[in-house]
Parts: structure tokens; sequence; C-alpha cells
């Protein structure tokens, strides 16, 4: 018995075209998803090291 979750076959060849649609505004709303998050935690360590350096008066 396999303790393993079963494998996806992403290479599959017979796929209709709505189902490779499908998957691919799926992937595109993933990624999507992921680079807001990214963006938004790259804003958030931006702002506290702007806050930071100007609280210790190494601002210009």
């Amino acid at each position: 018995m396999s303790d393993q979750m079963p494998r996806t076959e992403l290479s599959k060849s017979n796929w209709t075209p709505e189902e490779r649609a499908q998957f691919n505004r799926h992937r595109r709303g993933r990624n999507l998803l992921l680079l807001a998050a990214l963006a938004g935690f790259s804003v958030l360590v931006y702002a506290i090291a702007i806050v930071k350096l100007h609280e210790y008066g190494q601002m210009w």
C-alpha cells in the first residue's frame, strides 16, 4: 500500500481543448496570486526598511 498521493499527469496528451484551457486559467490565476503575494511582501519589507532608516537618522 502506498502512502503517497496520486500524481496528476501534467503531460497528458489526450486533454480536450476545454480541459487544457481550464488548466491554463487555473495556473494563470495561481501565478497571479503568487505574484501579488510576492509584490506585497516586497513592499512590506521595503517600507519597514525605510521606516527603520528614517527612525535612526540614517536617511539622507
